[in-house]
């Protein structure tokens, strides 16, 4: 029926055209009820901010209707009836932007670089069109600041949403109806200024095709069976700035300038709004996108990093990382460097018996209270296995050390049930001559020696 009215808009006579207009208006609004009862409890701000603009906007036409049937006005600009349109393009905006920051929340890098191109693209035309046409037409510095406010805010909400609307995974269909309703709002201002009648006051009234077209698509998306979910964030798409991408961010954020130059160059008047709004928006943005690319690289660098020098299970450091620590304290000098290999005893039933999953809790386990059986300096790493390694200076600490182990090993392991386990380990104190290999390779001799007086639940000790 919507779509009926917008179609034979213009068939209708001029004092009756703005019945379907109201018919339309109105009609969106028991869709916006819909969507709202759809979404669950924490996705319905964006549609409360709908409800409320779709409220405004029918407010807003209604006295505007009066204003020129009734009281036979051209237009209703300068009126009540403008505060509440405005009001409502302002709640649109909000609603998109939820919706934007809500389902895009995981795309932040994405966004940016819609919205940059969009805003630049956005400058060229207001260049090369809308400013002209404004120009021509003698309006106030006011009306001109106005309709640039409102084109430059609906068209970076635009370009949010067109990324939003057509990159990861969920349902897309009420977003893309949205972001075209959102599209033609912008179009109805661009058209508007475009054909404004500066001796009436009034714009042509086919102009109000485009906001009726508008108001069918919220109204669509409204009705979409997907509708409810419409603020649920989507999988993150890879964040690669190639060069391409980065070619076209630095050609968007010169846009602008050059347009300006050029211009200038051909004795065009030029409008210092396109420079101060590039300066106060487009470069932020373009800076804050290249700083989260500098901290994703540099987040990356220590995943890097923690994959290269930690264990994955007990997150202790790994083998590597262990036999490094060991090499630079030789570097230091042997004196007093000791290392104790520990090895589990009854590991191997226990993992047989309640699954490697038990297991690799139960090795988690140990290496939480192994951290805790260390002094501040000491290194514990995982050799792999069952086998966990202690690198300490001062050989009298190691009498503390196993202390500590002996007390936390006598304490079961709450891993499927109350399981006990004992530990053999065997130490090695530093010679001169020695290699990180040398010293473990001693100390593993040594724990082999202690695992011939072993018993469940207890630590065996033995040295090299």
């Amino acid at each position: 029926m919507a779509g009926v009215l917008v179609v034979t808009f213009l068939l209708w006579p001029d004092h009756l055209r703005h019945l379907p207009f109201l018919l339309v208006a109105l009609g969106a609004l028991p869709c916006v009820v819909v969507a709202l009862r759809r979404a669950a409890p924490g996705e319905r701000l964006s549609w409360w901010l709908l409800l409320g603009a779709i409220l405004l906007y029918n407010v807003g036409n209604s006295i505007w209707a009066w204003l020129v049937i009734v009281e036979g006005r051209v237009t209703g600009d300068g009126t009540v009836a403008g505060v509440f349109l405005t009001g409502g393009g302002v709640l649109v905006l909000c609603a998109a932007l939820v919706v934007v920051v809500q389902r895009g929340r995981r795309d932040i890098g994405g966004l940016i670089d819609s919205v940059v191109t969009a805003l630049a693209l956005t400058g060229l035309f207001w260049d090369s069109l809308l400013f002209p046409a404004l120009a021509g037409q003698h309006v106030t510095t006011s009306r001109e600041i106005v309709v640039f406010v409102n084109v430059f805010v609906m068209a970076g909400t635009m370009g949010a949403l067109l990324r939003i609307s057509l990159v990861g995974p969920g349902e897309k269909a009420p977003v893309r109806l949205l972001t075209g309703a959102v599209g033609l709002g912008l179009l109805g201002n661009v058209v508007g200024a475009l054909a404004y009648d500066p001796s009436t006051g009034a714009r042509a009234s086919w102009t109000d095709m485009v906001y009726l077209a508008a108001y069918a698509l919220l109204g669509c998306a409204a009705l979409h069976p997907g509708a409810g979910a419409v603020t649920a964030p989507g999988e993150p798409p890879a964040d690669r700035l190639s060069r391409r991408r980065l070619l076209i961010l630095g050609l968007m954020v010169g846009l602008a300038p050059l347009t300006v130059g050029i211009r200038g160059l051909l004795g065009l008047p030029i409008d210092g709004l396109i420079l101060a709004f590039t300066s106060v928006s487009i470069v932020p943005l373009v800076m804050i996108r290249i700083e989260r690319l500098s901290s994703a690289r540099d987040e990356a660098q220590q995943a890097l990093v923690s994959l290269a020098t930690r264990d994955g299970l007990t997150g202790l450091p790994n083998r590597a990382a262990g036999e490094e620590h060991i090499t630079t304290e030789l570097r230091r000098g042997p004196g007093g460097l000791a290392v104790l290999f520990c090895d589990l005893d009854g590991f191997k039933p226990v993992n047989d018996r309640l699954g490697h999953a038990a297991g690799d809790r139960l090795l988690a386990a140990v290496a939480d209270r192994l951290r805790g059986c260390v002094r501040q300096g000491d290194l514990v790493f995982r050799l792999g296995g069952d086998e966990f390694v202690i690198v300490c200076r001062g050989v009298d600490a190691l009498d503390e050390i196993c202390a500590r182990i002996r007390a936390v090993v006598s304490t079961p392991f709450p891993v499927g049930g109350q399981v006990r386990i004992g530990v053999s380990a065997g130490y090695a104190v530093a010679r001169d001559s020695d290699t990180a290999n040398d010293l473990i390779g001693r100390a593993d001799l040594a724990m082999y020696e202690a695992k011939r007086t072993k018993r469940v639940g207890s630590l065996s000790v033995a040295a090299a």
